[in-house]
């Protein structure tokens, strides 16, 4: 009788292997397209799948803290040694992605103004009746930048009703491109990944801000060595030529 059982439970179909789930990874709209690009060469070079969840520095942050579950964390130098300090990421892990300038954007097809210094820039600002950048009040990079950029030129008066604020960087230049907004104040690699908008360069010297992006480990995180796998693919020489192409500096 336990032979015939035994026999009967051999002949069953076996059960297929689970495939690893696919590694978490939070980031900031800054690296999206960069980080997709790379994880799509991951994904195919060791079958394993990359779900990446995007929003700006200040709301990646705050999902950590709230629990999201993540494996690996993109986001700015500041916020990732914030997180560090509050045990969310391992600090050992941190590397650094490339450093990103912001820029302003028009639509494809105008005429690029003069930004090449603070006061070109503010007579950019004025002349058109409306900006576009990321939302302040969520920690956005580039907006929280945009927002005190307006004030110290001090055209906060001048620019009130005329300024159009977004969740992320890249719906801020969306709008430009779709014809809402004359300009927009983001990061150059926002402004690069939409079509219909045109960078016009990198905001002057004394109105920059050179922001480091840093990928490290989610303390949490259920696979840190497919975390750590990663970033050695984001920080390889494939992943370093790609985020040159967006506009970040290295080295």
């Amino acid at each position: 009788m336990q032979r015939r059982t035994l026999l009967a439970a051999l002949a069953l179909p076996m059960p297929a292997l689970a495939e690893p789930a696919p590694l978490q990874v939070l980031g900031t709209g800054a690296v999206a397209a960069s980080a997709e690009d790379i994880a799509v060469a991951f994904t195919a070079r060791t079958g394993r799948g990359v779900a990446l969840q995007t929003a700006n520095a200040g709301v990646v942050a705050r999902r950590l803290r709230e629990g999201e579950a993540a494996d690996r964390v993109l986001n700015s130098a500041a916020q990732i040694l914030a997180l560090a300090d509050a045990g969310l990421v391992e600090a050992a892990s941190a590397r650094e992605l490339g450093r990103m300038l912001n820029g302003v954007a028009v639509p494809r097809g105008v005429a690029r103004p003069d930004i090449s210094t603070e006061a070109a820039l503010l007579a950019a600002i004025v002349a058109a009746p409306v900006i576009a950048y990321s939302e302040l009040a969520t920690g956005a990079t580039a907006g929280t930048h945009a927002a005190r950029l307006i004030e110290k030129l001090g055209l906060a008066e001048a620019m009130r009703g005329r300024v159009l604020v977004f969740p992320g960087g890249g719906a801020a230049v969306g709008a430009v491109a779709e014809g809402r907004a004359a300009m927009a104040l983001s990061q150059i690699s926002k402004i690069i990944a939409v079509p219909g908008a045109a960078l016009v360069g990198p905001l002057p010297d004394t109105a920059q801000l050179i922001t480091p992006y840093v990928g490290a480990v989610a303390t949490r995180a259920a696979d840190a060595e497919g975390a750590r796998a990663l970033l050695a693919a984001l920080t390889g020489p494939e992943g370093q030529a790609r985020f040159r192409a967006a506009g970040f500096a290295l080295g």
